[in-house]
C-alpha cells in the first residue's frame, strides 16, 4: 500500500497554497515534523512533512526524494504550526519557518554537533552553561505560597503582582515542581534585556541544565541551543519572543513573564503574539501557563476579571518600598522660563543621587541625536527618500538615518527645499540627552542602552555588568532599561517625556503609557532606600499617568474599559489590518477600496453578522521602503468567518491582532 505525504514546501511560500501531496517511497521513513527534499517544477526544494495517509490523492504524485536522519520538528510542533497559521491567515510553512533557525532549516543539520571552527561564545551562554554559583534557598511568602497553589490547581494564570513582590520566586518555584516531575520548563522574557538576571537567578535556584534562545546570539549558537533543546538536553529553556517555538519535549511549565508587553508582538510574518501562541502551546502540550506582570494587558486582565482564567494576586513587595513619583508639568517649566528638556525637579533629583552616591535611570523612547531636522524658514523637514517619515540624526554617523528602511545621508548644510542655511536639529534623543548629561554632570559615570547600543552578541550583557557593578552612576536608555531590572542601588528614575505614547493612533495608547511608567518606576526604591522618580509631562490630569503614579492598576483598569466599549475594542471584539503596498499610490488605494467592498458585500451575501469592515484608509506611516500602504481593517468576533472573504496576493498583508 502507498504511503503520501502531505508536506509544506519552502519554495512555495508566495504560492496561495497551503501544501502539496507527495508519496514516500518503499524504505524510507518518515514522520510528520520531518524535513525532506522533494522535487518542485524543475528543481528539487526541501518541505516539512506535516501528514501521512494511505488515502489516494486522485491525482499524479512525485516521491520524496530524501529525508533527514530525525525529524526536526516535534507532534506538537506540527499541530501548533497549523493554530498559527489559521489564526494569523499565513502559509503553514511560514509558521515552520519561525520554529527553526536558519541555519538548521537551511541544512538541517547545522549546530548539531560541536564546530571546530568556533574561537569565542557569546558571554551570556557562558553564564547560562558555565559553573553553577552556590544554590539559593528561598522561604516564600505566604503571598508567594498562595500563589503557587493557584498555579497548580489551574491551567492558565495570571500572576498580577506588584512590581517587586517576588514574581520570579513564584516561577522558579513552579518550576522546581515540574522538574521533580521529569518535565521541562520554558520561560519567556519580552526584552533581551531581562535576560542576563534571569539567567543568574535561574542558575542559583534550580538544578538542572539551562539553554538560552534569543536573537542576540549568533546564527551557529542558535543552532547549538536549538538543538541542546531539541535532543532533551536542556531542561530549562530561557529566551524571548521567538523561543515560544522552541521544540521542547515533555514541556511541563510554560512562564511568560511581564504579559502585555508589545515586544511580544512579531513585526512580521508571521506576525504572531507569543502570549496567544503560549496558550495554545500550553492546551496541545498540557503545561500550565503562568503569565505574570504588574502591568497585564486590559484585556488579559478583563478575562481574569471576569473568571475567563485563574488570577493569583501579590499585593505587597517582599523587599524595598514603593518610590515617591512626582508628576511635572513641562507647561509650567516653560512658563517659569526653562526652555531645557530636564526640569529642575528632575535635575535637583539626579544631583541629589549622585551626592549620595547612588545611580540614576532616565528614560527615552526615542533614538538618536535629534529625532528629525527641520528648516527654520521654511518649516521643512528632512525626509527618508523611500518612507514618508522624518530622518534622525545620529552621532555615530555624522548625519542622517531612517528607523525603518535604514537609508542615511550626510547632514545638510543647506535646506533640499528652499536653500536656507538655518536648519537644525530638533528633538531629543537618547544620544542628545546622553550628551546633555555629561555637561550638566562632568564628573558622572554615564551609560547609554538603546538598539544602537545593544547591537552586538555581547553590548547588551557589557552594559548591564558594569551598571550592575556600580561602575556607572546614571543610565540612559530606551524601553530595555524599563522592565525587570533589579538593582539596589538605583534610588532616582526619570521619566524624561511620558507623553510620547500617547500621541500614536492607538487603541492601546493609554495602556502602553500607564505600563511604562509604572514600569520604569518599578527600578527605584529596590533595597529599602528612599527613592523618587520623576515623571515629566505635559498632561499631568491623564488619568493612564495618574494611575501609574498612585500604582494604582485597578483604577487605570475601571478608566480604561469604558472606551474601550464604547468604540468596540479589545476586550470587546477581534481587531484584523489588511494591507495594500504598491510603488503606485492610487494603484494601492483602488486595490483597497475594490477588496473593501469586495469584503462587505461577502459578508452581507454569506450572512456573517458581528463583523465590520473599515476603510480604506492610508497606513499611518503611508509609504515605506519605496512602497504605498493602504489599509483595510476589520473588527468584529470571529474574524477567522471572513479569511476567504480577503484578497490574496503577494501585496497583501495581514496583521490579526495588531498592537496599534
Amino acid at each position: 500500500m502507498t504511503l503520501y505525504a502531505e508536506v509544506a514546501v519552502e519554495a512555495a511560500r508566495g504560492i496561495n497554497r497551503e501544501s502539496y501531496t507527495y508519496s514516500v517511497p518503499d524504505g524510507l521513513d518518515v514522520v510528520p515534523g520531518h524535513r525532506v527534499t522533494v522535487p518542485f517544477g524543475r528543481r528539487n526544494t526541501y518541505g516539512f512533512v506535516l501528514s501521512l495517509g494511505t488515502e489516494d490523492p486522485g491525482v499524479e504524485t512525485k516521491p520524496i526524494a530524501s529525508a533527514g536522519a530525525e525529524p526536526l520538528l516535534l507532534p506538537h510542533q506540527v499541530e501548533l504550526a497549523r493554530l498559527v497559521a489559521d489564526h494569523y491567515w499565513v502559509p503553514v510553512v511560514e509558521c515552520i519557518r519561525a520554529m527553526l533557525p536558519p541555519r538548521v532549516r537551511g541544512t538541517g543539520s547545522t549546530g548539531a554537533h560541536a564546530s571546530s571552527r568556533q574561537r569565542r561564545h557569546t558571554r551570556l551562554l557562558e553564564l547560562a552553561t558555565g559553573p553553577p554559583p552556590v544554590r539559593q534557598q528561598i522561604t516564600l511568602t505566604a503571598e508567594q505560597d498562595a500563589a503557587l497553589e493557584v498555579i497548580e490547581a489551574n491551567p492558565i494564570t495570571l500572576l498580577h503582582g506588584v512590581i517587586a513582590s517576588g514574581k520570579t520566586e513564584v516561577y522558579l518555584a513552579a518550576a522546581e515542581r515540574a522538574l521533580a516531575q521529569g518535565l521541562r520548563v520554558l520561560l519567556l522574557v519580552p526584552e533581551i534585556s531581562l535576560t542576563p538576571q534571569l539567567v543568574e537567578r535561574v542558575r542559583a535556584r534550580l538544578d538542572a541544565p539551562v539553554a538560552v534562545l534569543h536573537t542576540q546570539l549568533t546564527e551557529l549558537e542558535r543552532a547549538q541551543q536549538w538543538w541542546r533543546t531539541r535532543r532533551g538536553e536542556a531542561e530549562v529553556v530561557l529566551g524571548s519572543r521567538s523561543a515560544v517555538f522552541a521544540p521542547v519535549p515533555r514541556l511541563g511549565l510554560i512562564c511568560l513573564d511581564e504579559e502585555g508587553s508589545a515586544a511580544y508582538k512579531q513585526d512580521r510574518t508571521p506576525r504572531y503574539e507569543a502570549g496567544w501562541v503560549a496558550r495554545r502551546l500550553a492546551s496541545i502540550t498540557g503545561a500550565r501557563l503562568v503569565m505574570g506582570s504588574a502591568t497585564p494587558a486590559v484585556a488579559t486582565y478583563h478575562e481574569a476579571a471576569t473568571s475567563a482564567v485563574a488570577m493569583a494576586t501579590m499585593t505587597h513587595r517582599v523587599r524595598g518600598r514603593d518610590a515617591a513619583v512626582e508628576l511635572v508639568d513641562m507647561r509650567d517649566e516653560s512658563a517659569e522660563g526653562n526652555r531645557q528638556p530636564l526640569s529642575r525637579r528632575l535635575v535637583e533629583a539626579v544631583t541629589g543621587a549622585l551626592e549620595d552616591e547612588e545611580q540614576t535611570i532616565l528614560y527615552l523612547n526615542r533614538r538618536g541625536l535629534a529625532t528629525y531636522v527641520m528648516c527654520r524658514d521654511c518649516g521643512r523637514s528632512v525626509q527618508c527618500l523611500g518612507c514618508s517619515v522624518a530622518l534622525v540624526q545620529h552621532a555615530e554617523i555624522e548625519g542622517l538615518v531612517c528607523h525603518y528602511c535604514g537609508y542615511s545621508r550626510a547632514m545638510p548644510s543647506v535646506c533640499d527645499h528652499c536653500g536656507s542655511r538655518n536648519i537644525r536639529g530638533l528633538g531629543m534623543g537618547t544620544q542628545r540627552l546622553e550628551a546633555m548629561v555629561k555637561r550638566l554632570w562632568p564628573r558622572a559615570r554615564v551609560l547609554r542602552l538603546d538598539s544602537d547600543v545593544a547591537r552586538g552578541p555581547d553590548s547588551y550583557f557589557k552594559v548591564w555588568e558594569t551598571f550592575s557593578e556600580r561602575r556607572a552612576d546614571i543610565l540612559v536608555g530606551t524601553q530595555l532599561v524599563t522592565r525587570g531590572l533589579d538593582l539596589p542601588a538605583v534610588t532616582c528614575v526619570g521619566v524624561v517625556d511620558a507623553d510620547l505614547p500617547l500621541h500614536f493612533p492607538d487603541y492601546r495608547s493609554a495602556e502602553n503609557t500607564f505600563a511604562l511608567v509604572a514600569q520604569v518606576a518599578g527600578r527605584a526604591g529596590r533595597d529599602g532606600r528612599p527613592s523618587r522618580v520623576i515623571v515629566q509631562t505635559s498632561n499631568p490630569e491623564h488619568y493612564a499617568l495618574r494611575c501609574a503614579a498612585e500604582g494604582d492598576y485597578e483604577g487605570f483598569y475601571r478608566a480604561e474599559l469604558p472606551a474601550r466599549k464604547a468604540f468596540v475594542f479589545p476586550p470587546y471584539a477581534e481587531l484584523a489590518v489588511l494591507t495594500r503596498t504598491d510603488r503606485d499610490d492610487g494603484r494601492a488605494a483602488a486595490s483597497a477600496r475594490e477588496a473593501a467592498e469586495t469584503i462587505a458585500s461577502g459578508l452581507l451575501r454569506e450572512g456573517i453578522d458581528g463583523i465590520r469592515v473599515m476603510g480604506p484608509s492610508p497606513a499611518f506611516i503611508h509609504r515605506l521602503r519605496g512602497e504605498y500602504r493602504w489599509q483595510v481593517t476589520l473588527k468584529g468576533d470571529g474574524l477567522g468567518r471572513a479569511r476567504h472573504l480577503a484578497p490574496r496576493s503577494k501585496d497583501w498583508s495581514y496583521d490579526v491582532d495588531p498592537i496599534t
